[in-house]
């Protein structure tokens, strides 16, 4: 039955995708980051569910209205440069048939990342983007948190199986990302009962980041409680959430947890830490002998590669660090670019603090914007011990974070004696379907 609803909803959802593009965006985006065919039993399991929309999502950008112009900035130029920089390194890679396919997942990926450049123009689509990122990945968190919770924190949480968030690692750094935008919804909701949902749903997300049994995880999320408590207005109930879930994995949480993640005061004499930093001294070496173009995706799937640039009994394995997997497959060349698109992001959001900070009528996207900050804080803390340089949701993000600091230059220059204060009532409840179809 699940394979059937999930294939007569998309399917019936293809009209729409053709008359607005932009569904098609946001159906692409909800079937990437939950990934509900990986929670069916049949045909829907396997399908390229993701293929179609985007496919149906590009003929609809073709034939309609829509600007297809992407706005120039930093980002959109480093995106650009670093797909056709990743096409190059694989020409040459170590493991051409490995490289090419995921040179070709990652090429989809900024495909639609650029469509996000094309189509979320206005305040109203970004409303709706942060929204199916929040739902998306907020459902694993009720989930875990729930799973969590029923089962005394006696089991990982783990994500659907065959997805960029399968791991449980990667699930915590997920987790970690999509809290903040939680926060961001919840200060601008007008329902109380959204607010209390949100409330909820963030409570819940952080005991899952816990039930991962990831130690990464663990780091990343006191660094974003941190982050928000800074960033954050109306800080007390971010204060009660930690020390809700803080003395949950202090009295709650198993022994076994417990004693994993006291692990991370030593994890460097853990079997985990060290194979983590034999992979680190590989992908440098890799590097350091092809400085240029490293060795291409996956190259530490080569058996020769780590036999020459391994260290003495290391034992061949992923390289668990979004920086130490672009310095080796990318190398130096590719690893700039990655940590300029970090820079960028980071100083974009930043910027439109700083413009926004004394407009009353731009407090929304001041908001934003701080919890996109703390979002891409997620992803460059738990990315540090985690292969997922090519994470699908980290790219979309920085999309949001340019397309943000355009949309507010905008209106700035649009209104330079000041904006209509109308534009501050609307909050950032849940969008109505009639909207949307109205684009």
């Amino acid at each position: 039955m699940r394979d059937i609803a999930l294939a007569m909803f998309i399917f019936g959802m293809i009209p729409f995708i053709l008359m607005r593009p932009f569904i098609g965006l946001l159906v692409w985006s909800w079937l990437g980051y939950m990934n509900p065919n990986r929670l069916c039993f049949g045909f829907a399991v396997n399908f390229p569910w993701v293929q179609l929309v985007a496919i149906v999502t590009l003929v609809s950008l073709f034939i309609s209205r829509e600007k297809k112009k992407v706005p120039v900035s930093s980002t959109s130029v480093l995106l650009l440069l670093f797909l056709a920089w990743t096409g190059i390194t694989t020409y040459f890679a170590v493991v051409p048939a490995a490289a090419l396919s995921k040179w070709e997942e990652f090429a989809k990926i900024l495909v639609m990342v650029f469509v996000t450049f094309m189509l979320v123009n206005t305040r109203e689509r970004m409303r709706w983007l942060v929204w199916m990122i929040v739902v998306s990945i907020g459902f694993y968190g009720l989930k875990g948190g729930v799973f969590t919770i029923a089962h005394g924190g006696s089991y990982h949480v783990v994500g659907p199986a065959k997805s960029f968030i399968a791991d449980n690692n990667a699930l915590a750094l997920a987790l970690c990302i999509s809290v903040p935008l939680m926060r961001f919804l919840q200060l601008h909701s007008p329902s109380k009962y959204i607010r209390w949902g949100l409330s909820a749903s963030i409570l819940l997300t952080c005991i899952s980041v816990l039930g991962t049994y990831s130690r990464g995880g663990l780091i990343s999320l006191t660094i974003v409680a941190g982050a928000l408590f800074l960033k954050s207005r109306r800080r007390l109930a971010m204060v009660v959430a930690a020390i809700v879930v803080g003395m949950v994995g202090y009295h709650f949480m198993p022994q076994k947890w417990t004693e994993r993640m006291d692990t991370l005061h030593h994890a460097s004499h853990t079997d985990s830490g060290e194979t983590r930093i034999q992979s680190y001294e590989f992908a440098a070496n890799v590097a350091l002998h092809h400085p240029v173009l490293g060795g291409g995706f996956f190259v530490y799937e080569s058996n020769a590669m780590w036999q020459r640039y391994g260290p003495e009994g290391a034992i061949p394995r992923a390289v668990h660090s979004i920086y130490f997997r672009v310095l080796g497959e990318q190398g130096f060349v590719g690893l700039s670019l990655f940590l300029s698109l970090l820079y960028v992001s980071w100083k974009n959001c930043r910027v439109t603090r700083k413009r926004t900070r004394d407009v009353p009528e731009l407090k929304w996207a001041y908001d934003l914007s701080s919890m996109l900050q703390v979002s891409l804080l997620a992803f460059m803390t738990a990315g540090a011990f985690l292969p997922m340089s090519y994470f699908d949701l980290a790219y979309q993000l920085m999309a949001l974070c340019a397309l943000l600091l355009f949309h507010v230059q905008q209106l700035l220059d649009q209104h330079p004696d000041g904006l209509d204060p109308g534009q501050s009532r609307e909050g950032f409840g849940l969008p109505t379907t009639r909207r949307i179809l109205a684009g």
